[in-house]
């Protein structure tokens, strides 16, 4: 017989992610004085101490109880998935979906997971957290994420993944480039020329020596962790850049005219693709979400880029 309860349990991991007795009584919409009580009531059950508290520090976490937190947490994600399934056994998409979303894919795939799959499914709960896709596939691993929407090439060991859209790079250029008006442009072209770099640790990472890779030893003259002030930079003729997503309007967010012009030669793909921790079932609502995102570039859905 348990000597706990799931309330309980609840309890302690608002406690622990809290920090404190009174925010995890917030959190959880009960008296300071009832959650203290099932904490209290817990540590007799499992028969040891689970946290230290600390008059207006909050408590910490004793060795046990940080130990404790990990089981906690996976008991009560199990929990929430046998309650959704029973749910989604009568045929509606329910219960929490937690997804990670690399940051330059957010803009693309963002609305579309929001308003064309969770709007319509009012019973599921997605949270999507953005971010560099290292971050986001550790948060994954350690069970904080159900899966990530990145790239293939940036996929961390660990994780299986699902492709949902071809990413071939192209080079973005400025109308006025003497090359602009090409139907195909080899990298090694643009050897004497500069360019604009989105300067986030992926791309870094990936990117670049998948140009090395491919002849060209890019001349970085400008950067920015935006993507679309690098196309804007691109748009005043400051150089070239390489990307992957492509918006619907090739133009600048100042309305400058932009060209977008496919790589002559073999180039590294890096697709856009859900990773997820590897030899675990999936959720019914997460195959249907990668199913609906696939469905949705098939159909030539312009959010998802081009």
């Amino acid at each position: 017989m348990f000597r706990y309860t799931l309330r309980q349990i609840q309890y302690y991991v608002a406690v622990a992610e809290s920090g404190s007795i009174s925010g995890a009584a917030q959190a959880c919409h009960v008296s300071q004085a009832g959650m203290s009580l099932a904490i209290n009531e817990l540590e007799k059950a499992v028969g040891t101490q689970l946290i230290v508290r600390r008059k207006a520090k909050g408590i910490t976490l004793t060795t046990a109880g940080r130990g404790f937190l990990k089981d906690a947490q996976v008991l009560l994600r199990e929990a929430e998935e046998i309650q959704a399934r029973i749910e989604e056994r009568h045929g509606e998409l329910a219960g929490p979906l937690a997804i990670g979303c690399y940051t330059t894919l957010s803009a693309f795939w963002v609305p579309l997971m929001t308003a064309g799959f969770a709007a319509p499914n009012p019973k599921l709960e997605l949270t999507i957290t953005e971010g560099a896709a290292d971050e986001l596939q550790l948060q994954m691993l350690e069970g904080r994420l159900d899966a990530v929407l990145t790239h293939t090439r940036h996929v961390t060991g660990g994780a299986e993944m699902r492709v949902i859209k071809e990413g071939r790079p192209y080079i973005l250029l400025g109308a006025e480039h003497r090359l602009a008006g090409r139907a195909k442009i080899a990298l090694p072209e643009l050897a004497s020329d500069d360019m604009v770099l989105l300067d986030i640790p992926s791309v870094r990472d990936n990117q670049l020596p998948n140009l090395r890779d491919a002849g060209l030893d890019p001349k970085i003259a400008w950067r920015s962790t935006s993507f679309e002030a690098v196309r804007g930079m691109v748009a005043r003729g400051l150089g070239y850049t390489v990307l992957v997503q492509r918006p619907p309007l090739d133009v600048s967010y100042e309305g400058l005219p932009l060209v977008c012009v496919p790589i002559d030669g073999h180039i590294g793909h890096s697709d856009i693709c859900f990773a997820y921790p590897g030899r675990q079932r999936l959720s019914r609502r997460l195959t249907a979400l990668m199913d609906y995102c696939a469905q949705s570039v098939g159909a030539g859905d312009g959010a998802a880029g081009r």
